[in-house]
């Protein structure tokens, strides 16, 4: 069975997946004393309406991944709710033995790009992980390809 380490997520390690979205430390959009606001920190397009889901993904014995999704219409953005998480990722036409996995905290946010497989994200740090998902209405019903992997261990 083939292993792999997890990377935590920058702009550079998963720009081939999507965008990485983290806290800004350059100069606000806006602020006064009861705020601060960052405009334009990220961007994606989706056709139509969106629907927000929370997803909650349990802690494994071991995090061995045997299949993967992608959705052909709609980039999948995924936001940590209450602990990290690792995003399980295989860009389209790669083998399986290039997937990837990337670490991602709470208060960072990714987009993944259509047609990105990608597994259920798996816990950090605590036996349950849930995260904000947020897509193409009807994602789940009309837009969700799956396909089997080789087993793979993700190493958290």
């Amino acid at each position: 069975m083939k292993s792999i380490q997890s990377k935590i997520v920058d702009k550079d390690n998963f720009g081939k997946f999507g965008e990485v979205v983290k806290f800004p430390t350059g100069k606000t959009t806006s602020q006064d004393i009861t705020y601060k606001f960052w405009s334009n920190i990220a961007n994606y397009k989706i056709e139509g309406k969106t629907e927000i889901g929370i997803c909650t993904v349990y802690k494994q014995d071991e995090n061995i991944i045997e299949g993967v999704e992608r959705h052909l219409h709609t980039p999948e953005i995924l936001i940590p709710i209450d602990a990290p998480f690792v995003l399980p990722l295989l860009k389209e036409g790669e083998p399986d033995e290039s997937i990837e996995s990337f670490k991602v905290e709470i208060g960072e946010a990714v987009i993944v790009n259509e047609s990105v497989w990608h597994g259920a994200c798996l816990p950090v740090g605590k036996d349950s992980a849930s995260y904000f998902v947020i897509f193409r209405l009807n994602t789940p019903v009309e837009d969700v390809e799956k396909k089997s992997i080789s087993p793979t261990l993700i190493e958290i």
